[in-house]
């Protein structure tokens, strides 16, 4: 599978040992066409069981929304947009008032 995609780091969203808070990864790519850069692939798994264990060799790296109090997982919808937008955040579509 990672052979397959090596224009792309493979970020898991999981809570583990490994993870890192999504604020605190630097996200590859870029919004730059004239400066391609390797992408981000975000994998995400179920809320219950999260990433499947046979995937999570395969990552590059892995990062996590930090929670507080007794729970310990957001659901797929919640979690998603908070860590795409990170990515664009640092990719600096934010600032862009016009996109092509």
């Amino acid at each position: 599978m990672k052979t397959n995609y090596s224009d792309f780091t493979l970020i898991g969203m999981e809570t583990t040992e490994r993870s890192q808070i999504y604020t605190q990864y630097q996200f590859p790519g870029s919004i730059d066409d004239e400066m391609p850069q390797k992408g981000s692939c975000l994998v995400l798994g179920n809320e219950v069981t999260g990433v499947d264990t046979e995937i999570m060799p395969l990552l590059d790296a892995i990062v996590e929304i930090p929670m507080f109090g007794q729970k310990n997982s957001l659901n797929i919808a919640a979690c998603a947009p908070v860590v795409m937008y990170e990515c664009l955040r640092q990719w600096g579509v934010m600032g862009k008032t016009e996109m092509s």
